[in-house]
């Protein structure tokens, strides 16, 4: 399959389904393979399948690129085909040699690899499709709750596979807005002119940054809770469980940590000059003040209430002293003091 449109050049120059093919090939390969190896030859190193099927795109990328330049439009698909597939095989090497959630970092990993190599090779499938991904991903850990039952809780606090899960999938949404959000670099070749625009005007009509950022920033806020509810659970048990009530030490981590939260969320929208995001984080400010006066500290001894009450309030003067001080308008945000 690799080496057809190859002996077929000439012919196949001007046509684009003869090299997907090729490179699509590895992928409908890889899961009997992977399986087969797992069976019959069990390693310690699983991953190194994956890093072999990377191979044959990676020499067939190479191969059409050091070749002469001929219809600039195949020439960009084969190339985006051949780079897509290559950086698929090369994203899987890690999280299948971590097991755990394999497939979603996957998809986070290669959502954010195809946006890497929209900036080399500006096609705008690799756009739509690295988006994609970045959303499937999301999507399967924020909205599927059977997730955090797949694994018993590993009994280490805050470096578990919550942490590598969760945490490298919002990376990926974060480093797929930056991708997005500044134009897309040339082909060395130049035979992609007519794609050279900046990625926010090809392609349907998305604004992606400040979807992946909002992705990423819910992410974020989902892992800090799930965080909390792993410290304080039961050793050994199956299921995640979430409870704001019975435990003060657990309620007061909760309240504190939402403040803080808030407060690094408004200092960024303020520092990005980002409204929703300076909107999003004076409601979950708020949020955690009610539960602080309504909840906690209704359960709450008199010492501990001044502490609870100093903590929130000094996150709340900090939050509204940065408001007052950087806000667009009534006053020079730290981008414009730059």
């Amino acid at each position: 399959f690799a080496v057809y449109p190859f002996v077929f050049r000439r012919r196949f120059a001007t046509l684009t389904g003869p090299w997907a093919v090729a490179a699509l090939s590895g992928v409908l390969h890889f899961p009997v393979v992977y399986h087969l190896v797992k069976a019959a030859w069990p390693t310690d190193f699983p991953g190194i399948v994956p890093a072999l099927f990377a191979v044959p795109p990676l020499v067939s990328l190479m191969a059409i690129r050091r070749a002469p330049a001929g219809d600039a439009r195949a020439r960009l698909n084969q190339v985006a085909w051949y780079g897509g597939v290559a950086l698929l095989f090369l994203t899987l090497i890690f999280p299948i040699q971590f097991e755990r959630q394999w497939l979603t970092v996957g998809w986070a990993l290669e959502g954010a690899a195809l946006l890497w190599l929209f900036h080399r090779v500006p096609h705008a499938g690799l756009r739509g499709t690295g988006i994609v991904l970045l959303v499937a991903a999301f999507a399967r850990l924020a909205l599927n709750p059977a997730v955090l039952e797949y694994h018993p809780s590993s009994g280490t606090a805050l470096l578990n596979w919550y942490l590598y899960t969760y945490g490298i999938v919002t990376a990926c949404l974060f480093a797929g807005a930056r991708l997005l959000a500044r134009p897309a670099g040339r082909e060395p070749d130049r035979t992609a002119s007519a794609e050279r625009a900046p990625p926010h005007e090809r392609g349907p009509g998305l604004n992606a940054p400040p979807l992946l950022d909002a992705l990423g920033t819910v992410l974020a806020f989902l892992l800090l809770n799930i965080e909390i509810a792993d410290f304080f659970s039961v050793p050994g048990s199956r299921v995640l469980t979430f409870q704001f009530s019975g435990n003060f030490a657990r309620d007061m981590t909760y309240t504190i940590a939402w403040a803080l939260f808030a407060l690094g969320l408004l200092l960024i929208g303020i520092w990005k000059k980002i409204r929703p995001g300076r909107r999003a984080a004076l409601a979950l400010l708020g949020v955690a003040l009610l539960k602080l006066f309504l909840h906690d500290l209704a359960r709450l001894e008199a010492l501990y209430r001044v502490g609870a009450l100093f903590a929130v309030a000094a996150i709340a003067i900090v939050a509204s002293v940065a408001y007052q001080r950087f806000l667009p308008g009534t006053g020079k945000s730290p981008a414009e003091k730059t």
